[in-house]
């Protein structure tokens, strides 16, 4: 699947720093510097405590897989159908859910709990995306 067709991301103030650090292939999330409340999307204030001062902080681990979906609509022409779209949980960061799509992998294949590394592909507009590969053994993080 070219994951290059599509709409771009809208770029906010809130999510700028997110899409700089995935041009450099590195996964980042908000970490509330009040609480310690790591979150996302990136939205400028904590969605624990509401304060506003918010730090970033990286996920270098590997995640699994929380729910997931099967896509058989062609929404665009060129679209190659289906794919797997993955929500995808880090248990360094309780709280942040991803959502990428599952590359390499049958959709029957796909479980629960199995075991993804994170990794980015070009998106459109030139953006890269996160997407998730399944961990060889399949088994959860």
């Amino acid at each position: 699947m070219d994951a290059t067709i599509g709409i771009p991301p809208a770029v906010t103030e809130e999510t700028e720093v997110f899409w700089k650090a995935a041009k450099e292939g590195r996964l980042v999330v908000e970490r509330c510097l009040v609480c310690g409340a790591d979150t996302f999307p990136p939205r400028g204030m904590c969605r624990y405590c509401r304060a506003r001062p918010m730090g970033v902080v990286e996920i270098t681990g590997p995640g699994h897989v929380y729910s997931f979906t099967v896509n058989h609509q062609r929404w665009l022409p060129d679209l190659e159908v289906p794919y797997i779209i993955v929500l995808v949980e880090f248990e360094d960061h309780p709280g942040v859910r991803v959502v990428g799509r599952l590359r390499g992998r049958a959709p029957e294949d796909v479980v629960i709990g199995m075991g993804v590394d994170v990794g980015f592909e070009p998106g459109p507009g030139g953006y890269a995306i996160p997407s998730f590969t399944a961990l060889d053994d399949g088994e959860g993080a």
